[in-house]
């Protein structure tokens, strides 16, 4: 990730996976969940985290000063470098940071038709696909990174949640993570849970 962020990456880790977590106990709980929360894929050469998960609805807010000018400089570089797939990929993540779902959405597919092996800009896309509701998208997305990664952790959890409680497909929410399980049996979540602890949490909620 850019440091114009202003977020670290080890920092922006902890508060995606933890968010899930959260989510993902309240709804075994029986809690209604409204949103997921995510993060953003590394631009390339950048890297790698553990990302992409669904962000809460939220209204936009006008970027900071800061975050503002860097979006107008990579806007204007994709105007200028229309083939490169990492700048495509930093205007989406500055847009998903922004709340600005559908011209994030327009941003990593075009980073996506460049480049279309990024399971971390999938994810990315299905978050925002998921956050203007348009769930089956989501899905694709999540779907697309899954046959790229299959032990993907985050593009799994975000399946799981969409089918749970967007799609209230609770057999394909336990599908997903029991696939998970089978090329990532050590999955964890933050607080340590395992990914088989989830499924039998979520194999119980009623």
């Amino acid at each position: 990730m850019s440091e114009e962020k202003n977020t670290p990456v080890v920092s922006r880790n902890a508060a995606i996976l933890g968010i899930v977590l959260a989510l993902l106990v309240g709804f075994y709980l029986g809690f209604t969940v409204h949103g997921l929360t995510g993060g953003k894929s590394a631009p390339q050469g950048a890297q790698q985290t553990a990302q992409q998960q669904m962000p809460p609805a939220a209204q936009q807010e006008a970027p900071n000063p800061a975050l503002a000018d860097r979006i107008k400089a990579i806007e204007k570089q994709t105007q200028l470098e229309p083939a490169n797939a990492a700048a495509w990929t930093e205007l989406g993540n500055l847009y998903f940071d922004t709340h600005q779902p559908d011209k994030a959405i327009t941003a990593y597919e075009k980073a996506l038709t460049l480049d279309p092996r990024q399971p971390d800009v999938l994810t990315d896309q299905g978050v925002m696909y998921r956050e203007v509701g348009q769930f089956d998208k989501a899905l694709a997305s999540f779907d697309k990174a899954l046959a790229l990664n299959a032990g993907h952790v985050i593009a799994s959890y975000n399946k799981s949640i969409v089918l749970s409680h967007d799609k209230h497909d609770n057999a394909g929410a336990v599908a997903a993570l029991k696939a998970l399980a089978l090329k990532n049996p050590n999955a964890k979540l933050p607080d340590g849970h395992t990914v088989t602890e989830a499924i039998q949490e979520l194999s119980t909620a009623k």
